[in-house]
C-alpha cells in the first residue's frame, strides 16, 4: 500500500510538472506570437506612410512646402501725393522646389529691384486694406516668377508690414 501511494504521489508530481511545462510553453508561444504580430503591424506601417502620403498628395493636390527664403527688409517711400509715407515690409518667398534647383540666389538683386519698383508705386490707402495686401502679394508672385527662369515662387508671406 505504501508503495502504491508513493507511486501515485510520484505520478501526480510528474503530472503537475508536465502541466507546469505546458503552461510555460503556452506562455512563451503566446508572448512570442503577440510580439511577432506587434512587430509585423508596427513594421508594416513604416512602409505604408509613403504610400499613404502619395495617396494624400494625389487626393489633396498638396505637396510638401518648399523652402522659404527671406529677403532683406524693404524700407521705401510710397506713391502718396499729399503726404510723404513710408513702408517697411519683410517678405518671405516659398519656392516650389529645393533652392539648389532654382536660380533664386543669382536673381536676388533682380528680385529686390522688381519688388522695390512695384511697392514704391503703391499708395498707402491700397496697402492698408486686406484686399490690397492680397493683390500686392499676387503682384509680387507674378513679378518674382517673371524674374526667375528656374523654379517658381509658390507663396509670398509678409512677416512685417508697417506704413508710416
Amino acid at each position: 500500500m505504501a508503495e502504491d501511494d508513493a507511486k501515485e504521489e510520484a505520478a501526480v508530481k510528474a503530472g503537475a510538472g508536465k502541466k507546469m511545462i505546458l503552461i510555460i510553453i503556452a506562455g512563451v508561444l503566446l508572448l512570442g506570437g503577440g510580439g511577432g504580430a506587434a512587430w509585423y503591424f508596427m513594421g508594416g506601417t513604416e512602409e505604408k506612410p509613403a504610400e499613404h502620403d502619395e495617396h494624400a498628395k494625389a487626393e489633396t493636390g498638396h505637396e510638401e512646402p518648399g523652402p522659404v527664403m527671406e529677403l532683406e527688409p524693404f524700407l521705401l517711400n510710397l506713391a502718396d501725393r499729399e503726404e510723404l509715407r513710408f513702408l517697411k515690409v519683410s517678405i518671405k518667398l516659398e519656392l516650389d522646389r529645393a533652392e539648389e534647383k532654382t536660380d533664386y540666389q543669382n536673381k536676388i538683386p533682380a528680385i529686390r529691384d522688381a519688388l522695390l519698383v512695384l511697392l514704391s508705386s503703391k499708395e498707402s490707402q491700397l496697402l492698408r486694406t486686406v484686399n490690397g495686401k492680397r493683390r500686392v502679394r499676387e503682384e509680387i508672385m507674378t513679378r518674382v516668377n517673371g524674374v526667375m527662369s528656374k523654379g517658381k515662387v509658390a507663396n509670398v508671406y509678409f512677416t512685417d508690414f508697417i506704413i508710416q
